[in-house]
């Protein structure tokens, strides 16, 4: 038993294959998922699946991904919740389910799961991933005094990202919860301009100044016959034949004329800045669909 993103950093970090068997995942997640595929990858795995205790249209994994890993032969079930971990002399052997079925929104705005009484069964499993109850390690923090939520995380001021505590100051997964890199890295940056500003002793909160583009590049004439080729264009994918035993690229790059027909979808929100006034009465063909 093993948790998804432990399994996810022994094979990506040290190469370990920890995955043997038939192989159960709980959650719903994108560490969920991607530990289903991986796990399917891995030599000596039998099968895959993927339990969750609500829906497939509410699980917070990004639908493509679930889709891939459904069509490379990991199995999903839903409405199912986990009640007690089944093993023999040490070892898991299986997993005790019981069945759901949803009740109320819950507090985050999807339906809560309702266990229904007399609906448990097991399934028989030699490997384990769980990505469900993912928490900071923020007890050496908490433990000075500084505020918590009741969901295991720091609590901040929004905007400035300070903690009860005056010149500490929090980001990341510590505050917001498992969520991606991109916003990491985002709160480390704002951290940084803040504590910058507090050993200055400015005023913290401070009004944002927005990044306008200031050339105008005249929009490209389109056809109106073209219109109907205006549509996103998908990227070139290895077949499910060729990447289900390796870890190849699944996506390929687009081909210099996809790219250009992707470019010439751009919705121009730059042209409302840098549009000469001579231009505003004849705005520029729109083109494709929302992204």
């Amino acid at each position: 038993v093993y948790p998804a993103i432990g399994f996810l950093k022994d094979f990506n970090l040290r190469g370990r294959t920890l995955a043997q068997g038939r192989v159960g995942v709980i959650g719903g997640g994108d560490s969920g998922v991607d530990a289903a595929g991986v796990a399917l990858r891995q030599k000596g795995v039998e099968s895959v699946k993927i339990f969750y205790r609500r829906t497939r249209p509410e699980m917070p994994a990004q639908d493509r991904d679930i889709e891939t890993v459904l069509e490379e032969g990991v199995e999903l079930q839903t409405l199912v919740s986990p009640v007690r971990i089944i093993t023999d002399g040490g070892r898991l052997t299986g997993v005790e389910w019981i069945k759901n079925r949803l009740g109320d929104v819950d507090s985050s705005g999807r339906r809560r799961p309702v266990p229904v009484p007399g609906t448990e069964y097991v399934t028989p499993l030699d490997t384990l991933l769980v990505s469900i109850g993912d928490l900071p390690e923020i007890g050496f923090v908490a433990s000075t005094g500084i505020d918590t939520t009741r969901w295991g995380t720091l609590e901040v001021d929004e905007e400035t990202l300070s903690t009860s505590r005056p010149g500490v100051f929090a980001g990341g997964d510590a505050v917001t919860g498992p969520n991606t890199v991109v916003e990491a890295i985002a709160a480390g940056k704002r951290a940084a301009l803040i504590i910058g500003r507090y050993l200055r002793g400015e005023e913290l909160k401070q009004p944002s100044t927005a990044l306008l583009p200031d050339a105008y590049v005249e929009p490209l004439p389109i056809d109106e016959d073209r219109l109907d080729e205006a549509v996103r264009a998908d990227p070139p994918v290895l077949s499910v034949a060729s990447r289900r035993q390796n870890f190849n690229e699944i996506e390929m790059s687009f081909s210099v004329e996809e790219a250009s027909r992707e470019a010439r979808r751009c919705l121009r929100c730059d042209l409302e800045f840098t549009q000469p006034k001579e231009c505003e009465m004849a705005p520029p063909v729109v083109v494709g669909e929302m992204a």
